[in-house]
């Protein structure tokens, strides 16, 4: 089953534009011009991706992020920003979505994003759980974690930080690495951010391990200890 892609737009042609790049990637796009049936999709667990063509003076994202975090589905589902010519950044920001592109873009930059967030449907030969340790798997289309057996769901940028530290299990990463990994390029991300995020992460696992596997370097970093 491809995985299904929710666009939000009031633009058909554009629409139809990238809902024609997103067919031959392998997914499957869905056009819908009210922020709530885009919410009602997601609340089905018919979304992978929700992506928002952000015009100036609209209130769609807004409101779809509102949706999202009312139902606690924030952390399942990946918000994707199409940001046009004069939008509002801010509103962007506040929405706090899980990557932004600004229009006009080149279609690959997009793709690439989805084949880390939620998968490649293309790709037939990839695995769809990738084992990082003996309790430990992650499951690269769901964009979710497995200890033992059991999955934890995670948002997607407390994904890529744990995906960055468990391929380097017991290295440290530096803040600045980790922003680099976990967040959009050229975003300013305060190193407390990251504390922050960090912080979900180790008390998702914890809950689930029952002990801390996640190290705090003082005036470093991080690493993670699983053995």
């Amino acid at each position: 089953m491809s995985e299904r892609l929710v666009i939000v737009s009031q633009d058909a042609d554009y629409y139809l534009m990238l809902a024609y790049i997103l067919k031959e990637a392998g997914y499957r796009p869905t056009l819908v011009d009210i922020p709530s049936e885009a919410v009602a999709i997601a609340e089905e667990g018919e979304a992978a991706a929700i992506i928002v063509d952000c015009q100036p003076g609209s209130q769609s994202l807004a409101d779809i992020a509102t949706g999202l975090k009312e139902r606690d589905l924030a952390s399942g589902v990946t918000l994707v920003a199409l940001v046009a010519e004069k939008a509002a950044y801010l509103d962007i920001l506040k929405a706090n979505v899980d990557e932004s592109f600004t229009r006009p873009m080149p279609p690959e930059r997009l793709l690439s994003y989805l084949y880390g967030a939620i998968g490649n449907p293309g790709d037939k030969a990839t695995k769809r759980f990738v084992p990082m340790s003996d309790e430990m798997a992650l499951d690269a289309g769901a964009r979710r974690v497995l200890v033992r057996g059991a999955p934890v769901s995670l948002s997607p940028i407390e994904f890529r930080l744990l995906s960055a530290l468990m391929t380097d299990a017991g290295r440290v990463f530096s803040r600045a690495e980790l922003i680099g990994i976990a967040w959009p390029q050229r975003a300013f991300v305060e190193p407390r951010t990251v504390d922050v995020h960090i912080g979900r992460l180790r008390r998702a696992l914890k809950r689930v391990l029952g002990r801390d596997v996640i190290r705090t370097v003082p005036k470093v970093g991080y690493a993670i200890d699983i053995l």
